[in-house]
């Protein structure tokens, strides 16, 4: 989940200009009230989960998105990394291998010129043509810091390395947060807000956008979301969380790559990356969101971390890792591999990995 920071600045209100301004408060003011009471901030805790042995790992600022890869022998997870803020000019694709416990930056090569910054957001691996391919959302690819200018790069994952086989851009890009990749080299992409009344408001205002590799186009495939965010695409449906319109959907997916009407698997409040376990969807979910904002600005002002299975077939949720916030904050991508739970955040430098609770019947 992306965080955009903002600031407010005041200036002194005189003569006919203050008139005029409490004239347009007079009328905002009591529409923002309503816009502000009708949205669900908060929500309280399930119950939190306890005794669970669990370990720190430090990997980089930021780590807000995981894969796990096996091409290259020993499973390891990739890590998109960035300082979110204080978002620097440039963050990583970390790697940290669990039977080992390694931890590393990959680097990347063969990136064109006009490519400035490297500044990752969600991420996929797929297997294509005999090749392992690595799909990162970049932000700001020109350095010009434009949020709406954004691309999706495409890497080649090497033992050391990533090497760059394509920079795709397109004016469907235009705030992407998550992607999903097909085998068949089909993407799926959430595209969040364009802007702050995006945000303040829960406009339905959000995307998913999909690359048919057939036509080398972009086109979009749904619409009217609540800040669109994690994404997962199988062959017959797409599942997306909308952070803000508090579900999680699920869409029947077409031949061609459109989609059909999508219907609400559950109601989550703040839902964020998809993953795929067995029959199941883990979710992380954000149900502060006050919280959330201190924490952005903050490291030591926790958020509550939220992990949550969903069935698809039944529709149901439950959650099986809860935490206040005190161990880890905004918690962002979850994934169970080799009987292991590991929980990234959007900020802090570290991913959690801890025993999966017992009494889960999975």
């Amino acid at each position: 989940m992306g965080f955009q920071g903002f600031q407010r600045k005041i200036k002194p209100i005189t003569g006919r200009r203050m008139s005029n301004r409490w004239f347009l408060a007079a009328i905002w003011i009591p529409v923002l009230a309503m816009a502000l009471t009708a949205c669900n901030f908060k929500q309280p805790l399930p119950m939190v989960t306890e005794n669970l042995q669990f370990q720190k790992i430090p990997i980089g600022p930021g780590p807000e998105d995981f894969v796990l890869d096996s091409s290259q022998g020993a499973p390891r997870f990739l890590i998109s990394c960035h300082e979110r803020r204080e978002p620097s000019k440039n963050g990583d694709i970390r790697f940290y291998q669990p039977d080992t416990g390694e931890t590393g930056i990959l680097s990347r090569m063969d990136e064109p010129e006009r490519l400035k910054t490297f500044k990752p957001h969600g991420i996929d691996i797929v297997d294509l043509s005999g090749k392992t391919l690595l799909y990162v959302v970049l932000h700001d690819p020109y350095g010009n810091d434009e949020r709406l200018e954004n691309a999706v790069g495409v890497y080649q994952v090497e033992k050391n390395d990533l090497r760059m086989v394509a920079l795709m851009e397109d004016k469907h890009l235009w705030s992407p947060n998550d992607l999903s990749v097909l085998n068949t080299g089909e993407i799926y992409l959430t595209n969040d807000v364009r802007g702050k009344l995006d945000l303040y408001l829960r406009r339905t205002a959000s995307e998913i956008a999909h690359f048919d590799p057939r036509s080398g186009k972009w086109s979009i495939v749904a619409d009217g979301l609540a800040f669109a965010n994690g994404i997962l695409a199988e062959a017959d449906q797409v599942f997306v969380t909308t952070t803000l319109g508090d579900q999680v959907l699920a869409y029947p997916r077409n031949p061609d790559g459109t989609l059909g009407e999508g219907r609400t698997l559950v109601e989550l409040k703040g839902g964020d990356n998809l993953t795929r376990y067995g029959q199941y969807l883990l979710t992380t979910a954000h149900y502060d969101d006050f919280a959330f904002l201190r924490h952005a600005k903050d490291a030591k002002k926790p958020s509550p971390s939220i992990v949550m299975r969903i069935d698809p077939a039944r529709e149901q949720k439950k959650a099986i890792y809860v935490n206040p916030g005190k161990t880890i904050s905004a918690a962002s991508t979850a994934l169970i591999y080799n009987g292991k739970l590991y929980i990234s955040q959007v900020f802090d430098p570290f991913i959690l990995v801890c025993d999966v609770p017992s009494d889960i019947d999975w």
